[in-house]
């Protein structure tokens, strides 16, 4: 029933979790237009799934590869745009201490589908020991560059996308390199970020 519904308003989002998570139903998930993402406080540390053919600057220095079905978890919604986390990104080992931390700061459980988690830039700069490895994972989407839908994921999606089997397919949909390159990336950022955290000791 999902995918059917799907199908009529977002066809290449139909077809991409029909190959990744084919056992996904409606009651896994919220469907809602990339504007409806809540402002306020109450929208960060939530979870959204989407489609991102077309950014600003693909195929440049500036953006030479990205994840064109990004999951991501919020940490502030404006009004023309959402800055999130995307962990893929990341390459296994570092991705699952990113995501362990952050399930370690959901604000209920996981399977109520109103859970958020307490996360923000805010956070993640304060805390760089915890969270140094997210800032390679921290980019900006365009709502008029997103499909006409998102889905937001519960929370007892997220390991399950993030870290298990699905993980494996839905890391590979990223155009521009291949993952070994962008992992080598972020593996370079997350480096950066530790030696902030050791100047600061001096």
């Amino acid at each position: 029933m999902l995918y059917e519904e799907l199908k009529k308003i977002a066809p290449p989002l139909s077809a991409f979790l029909q190959k990744v998570a084919p056992e996904l139903t409606e009651e896994d998930v919220t469907v809602m237009k990339p504007k409806s993402i809540p402002k306020s406080i109450k929208g960060r540390g939530r979870c959204y799934l989407f489609s991102y053919r077309n950014p600003i600057n693909k195929g440049t220095p500036e953006l030479p590869y990205y994840h064109y079905y990004p999951m991501v978890i919020s940490l502030q919604a404006e009004q023309e745009n959402l800055l999130g986390l995307n962990p893929f990104y990341l390459p296994p080992r570092l991705r699952t201490k990113l995501i362990n931390g952050i399930m370690g700061r959901l604000l209920g459980e996981e399977d109520d589908p109103d859970t958020r988690a307490s996360i923000s830039y805010k956070i993640i700069s304060k805390y760089r020991r915890s969270f140094g490895v997210a800032f390679p994972c921290i980019k900006r989407y365009t709502h008029v560059r997103m499909g006409p839908v998102i889905l937001e994921m519960k929370p007892s999606l997220w390991r399950r996308f993030y870290l298990e089997d699905i993980s494996k397919r839905h890391e590979k949909f990223f155009l521009g390199r291949n993952l070994t390159s962008i992992w080598g990336d972020s593996k370079i950022k997350a480096i950066e970020e530790s030696r902030v955290i050791n100047r600061r000791k001096k």
